[in-house]
């Protein structure tokens, strides 16, 4: 992956997630700021465990690692927005699960990525 593209997922991902927040009535500030700044510590570890993994092939890339790590981001993220907005950890949980599931699915259709 290059620097050109990365940032376009990157940027993908932003758009996105901040888009399917504001649907789901995260519209404030903190939010917005919240998402952002989650998006910045995950989205560059899963791909620098994707580009780590290609070089030295710690596990095999399929639909199913991938769906793996994914479920592993979104925990996490819930966490961190659980945190970040003092808010239930369910309802941030909620929150992680459709923003993730918008930006892999929008990924894998703009970027037609195939594992």
């Amino acid at each position: 992956m290059t620097i050109g593209s990365y940032l376009e997922a990157l940027s993908l991902t932003l758009i996105v997630e901040l888009l399917v927040a504001a649907l789901m009535g995260y519209k404030n500030l903190k939010a917005i700021i919240a998402v952002i700044c989650v998006n910045l510590i995950t989205h560059p570890l899963f791909n620098y465990f994707l580009w780590l993994n290609e070089s030295v092939g710690i596990i095999d890339i399929s639909y199913f690692s991938i769906i793996l790590m994914e479920i592993v981001i979104t925990v996490i993220e819930a966490l961190l927005m659980y945190y970040a907005l003092k808010q239930k950890f369910i309802k941030m949980l909620n929150l992680s699960f459709w923003m993730n599931c918008a930006s892999f699915v929008s990924g894998i259709l703009i970027f037609n990525y195939d594992f």
